[in-house]
């Protein structure tokens, strides 16, 4: 895999020592060739650099570069199928050393080049967590816009006979579900020389509550699964 560079932008820190930071991957699973993200929350980090004092200063919060905490990420692209690992990984900032972990991850291969299609996998994380990922792709058709006579606009829209395919999230007989992330994109093209689809991605965490009890995903606990798609019952443990 070719290697990836990761920018840091800080300001100072204070205290000297050696920090474990924990990496994390989204998707859980990526597909070759497909952008995935690496990163790390850096919240105690940021509790470190801002060691101000307590009698002039009262910190409310900390910055975030996403969601509800600071944190570091690398857009990367998988180039080979299979295990891979990343880490660990260590910088030293003003005489500190900090260090991540080492994370595991498996590449599935890509998806076909297919306008139509839906595809459910299962990771799994530990002994009580398992990620359920859904890929789908629904045709698109054209659509043609004369705005006056020299302006034309041309859009693709995904095909109204087929919807999103979702996990319904909740508490099932001895797991919970959640949903844990979406993306979506058209790739439309008006040549007609090759597949112009609609492409959905959904990612669900699956607790269970007690691991020595069977938990099983069945059909009944997902929604707008398409007509072709044969289904099968998901072990969850």
């Amino acid at each position: 895999m070719k290697a990836a560079f990761l920018f840091i932008a800080l300001f100072s820190s204070i205290s000297c020592y050696s920090q474990t930071l924990e990496l994390s991957i989204t998707p859980r699973q990526p597909r070759l060739g497909q952008n995935f993200y690496i990163s790390f929350s850096s919240d105690t980090l940021s509790k470190q650099i801002f060691i101000l004092p307590a009698d002039k200063f009262k910190i409310t919060s900390y910055g975030a570069f996403t969601s509800a905490e600071t944190s570091l990420s690398v857009t990367l692209k998988a180039l080979k199928i299979g295990q891979n690992e990343i880490g660990p990984l260590t910088f030293i900032l003003n005489g500190n050393t900090y260090k991540t972990n080492i994370i595991k991850f498996t590449v599935a291969d890509s998806l076909p080049n297919v306008d139509k299609g839906t595809w459910i996998r299962k990771v799994r994380i530990d002994d009580t967590t398992v990620y359920i990922l859904i890929d789908q792709r629904i045709p698109t058709h054209n659509h043609i816009t004369q705005k006056d006579s020299n302006t034309i606009s041309m859009s693709a829209e995904v095909n109204d006979d087929e919807k999103e395919a979702e996990l319904t999230s909740g508490d099932i007989e001895n797991g919970k579900i959640e949903s844990w992330g979406s993306s979506s994109e058209t790739r439309p093209n008006f040549t007609g020389d090759g597949p112009s689809y609609g492409s959905f991605y959904k990612c669900y965490k699956v607790t269970i509550l007690n691991k020595n009890k069977p938990l099983v995903l069945t059909k009944q606990e997902f929604t707008n699964l398409p007509g072709y798609y044969k289904f099968q019952n998901i072990p969850i443990n």
